[in-house]
């Protein structure tokens, strides 16, 4: 066997540690969250679910609705 292979070079071929492993996947999994997060919110209170409201709409409402009459 040739002495230069006895010990190989190691540029860069240590294996990550665990905590550098569970770091990026945490991340990974929190970043897909906040992706999910915002798409619900996008979904269920984004502009297009909105009804829309005109003065009209709101003067007849407020115009039709009867106010009760407090009882002593």
């Amino acid at each position: 066997m040739h002495p230069a292979m006895a010990n190989p070079p190691s540029h860069g071929t240590t294996p990550p540690s665990p905590w550098a492993w569970l770091r990026r996947h945490l991340l990974l999994l929190i970043a897909i969250k906040l992706s999910l997060l915002a798409l619900l919110y996008v979904l269920f209170f984004g502009p297009g679910q909105r009804p829309a409201v005109d003065a009209d709409a709101v003067a007849r409402q407020l115009q039709s609705s009867s106010v009760p009459s407090s009882s002593r």
